[in-house]
């Protein structure tokens, strides 16, 4: 994979973005949620070599990091249906959750 590129998971795709100016050059949906949407999914991805793996919305995916074409994909039966974090030796990846605050209600803070 050219060093040149910035791999993201956002919103249940996987983007190949050029570092140097900005530019996408391939995106990948992943599974669609209910409804046919990606229902605001996110994505983990993990860079190793040709491939890239992503997780979104209880599956796991290997996408081919030239074009982006799915190469296989794992559907993780029994597990359900969350955010999937990946390691692998050698590598790493960064996983982010969203934290909800509310309110009581209550009407005192």
């Amino acid at each position: 994979m050219q060093k040149n590129l910035l791999i993201i998971g956002c919103n249940g795709y996987v983007s190949a973005i050029l570092a140097s100016n900005g530019q996408e050059l391939w995106r990948t949906k992943l599974r669609d949620g209910i409804l046919g949407g990606s229902r605001g999914n996110d994505v983990s991805v993990l860079i190793d070599g040709e491939q890239i793996f992503a997780g979104c919305h209880g599956r796991i995916y290997a996408l081919n990091a030239s074009d982006g074409a799915i190469l296989w994909q794992n559907e993780l039966k029994g597990i359900g249906f969350n955010e999937v974090a990946m390691a692998r030796q050698g590598t790493n990846t960064q996983f982010i959750t969203r934290v909800v605050e509310r309110s009581s209600g209550s009407g005192s803070d």
